[in-house]
């Protein structure tokens, strides 16, 4: 008895850390997405007042208008890859589906086979969870880059 409860233990945990990594990275997507949508509305707001003639670019307001889509033009170009990825929405979809799967079979298996769901589905979702920390270090873009060719052997 004490195997089988050992087993639901193991279960529930990887079935919470799913459900807590599918919750962060919805969160994730709306702070990027609210962050992008605010970059592109300063974007299009701040020359349009001052070509407008609201107010010119002499004054202090002006001035302020002026850092500021700077600032926020450079921001966008440096992090767009993150604020309007759509590796991150496949990644939220790909961690739903992972947990619907593995929810699925746990629910289907008979009380031999749990350990063997487990150790599939803790091995697939550590894979995915390494391949997104991998991606986001690299900071790739959303195009994959080819593979470069090695570098000619010199001779000695």
């Amino acid at each position: 008895m004490a195997e089988v409860s050992d087993v639901d233990a193991l279960i529930r945990e990887l079935d919470d850390r799913m459900r807590l990594d599918c919750r962060r990275l919805s969160m994730w997507r709306v702070v990027h997405r609210t962050t992008g949508l605010f970059y592109t509305v300063v974007l299009i707001f701040v020359p349009a007042v001052l070509a407008v003639g609201f107010t010119s670019s002499e004054t202090a307001l002006g001035k302020v208008l002026l850092l500021m889509a700077a600032v926020v033009g450079g921001l966008n170009v440096t992090f767009r890859p993150y604020l309007h990825s759509l590796r991150r929405r496949s990644a939220v979809n790909t961690m739903r589906r992972l947990r619907d799967e593995f929810r699925a079979d746990v629910a289907a298996t008979v009380e031999g086979e749990l350990p063997a769901v487990y150790r599939r589905y803790a091995a697939t979702y550590a894979a995915i969870f390494e391949e997104r920390g991998g991606e986001l270090v690299d900071g790739r873009l959303s195009a994959e880059e080819p593979p470069s060719e090695p570098a000619p052997k010199l001779r000695a």
